[in-house]
């Protein structure tokens, strides 16, 4: 995961710091709510960020986008034969096991809040089942 992104003709986007997600949160909710982290990333007031032309404005936003989406853990080749079980097939212990300790490493791997998301979006699981699995993978360590 990249740090920061330079934009041409503009600056350095780097994600805001706390003092500036409290006075994001802070603001009431609109226009300049929502490009307020893209604004403060590039070290600009909202007042500035306006002040870029449209096609600037889009770029930042997706630079902010990019520092802040989760990455996405990749599948390694010798994986590729594994299939993800389908919804309400009967996975065998040992399976259960296998995926929940892959599951755990993903986990790990990603930013407080972002394996709920990830689950629901790539892993082609629900997150009960990457629960239980997990839950099985922890109770088999112990």
């Amino acid at each position: 995961m990249t740090d920061e992104i330079e934009i041409e003709d503009v600056g350095t986007m780097r994600l805001p710091n706390m003092w500036q997600y409290d006075r994001i949160r802070a603001m009431a909710p609109g226009h300049n709510k929502a490009i307020a982290p893209a604004a403060f990333g590039l070290g600009m007031t909202i007042r500035q960020f306006k002040r870029l032309s449209i096609e600037k404005q889009q770029e930042a936003i997706a630079a902010y986008y990019k520092l802040t989406e989760p990455p996405i853990p990749a599948v390694r080749p010798e994986d590729a034969h594994r299939r993800i079980p389908r919804k309400n097939e009967r996975v065998p212990e040992e399976r259960m096991i296998e995926l929940g300790r892959e599951l755990l490493e993903i986990k790990a791997k990603l930013p407080k809040g972002h394996f709920g998301p990830w689950i629901e979006d790539k892993s082609g699981i629900s997150y009960s089942a990457a629960r239980r699995f997990m839950r099985a993978a922890k109770e088999a360590n112990q």
